[in-house]
């Protein structure tokens, strides 16, 4: 379970997609935020959230590209 604290809210966990240019860093994290495989992709995405019940304990996740 996700450390929390003194407010009681859930800590998130960041992370970060690194890779060489072209090998569908960015195509990976819009599949996984949104269930879906996607045919158009900017080459560098912003942060990108992960929806609140994609991993069991509910943990924000935060998913960072890079070019």
């Amino acid at each position: 379970m996700a450390k929390t604290s003194n407010s009681g809210a859930k800590k998130g966990v960041r992370i970060v997609v690194a890779g060489d240019r072209g090998t569908g860093k960015s195509s990976l994290i819009v599949t996984a935020a949104a269930d879906t495989f996607p045919t158009n992709v900017p080459p560098l995405l912003p942060p990108t959230r992960l929806p609140e019940d994609f991993y069991p304990d509910q943990v924000p996740i935060t998913i960072f590209d890079t070019k």
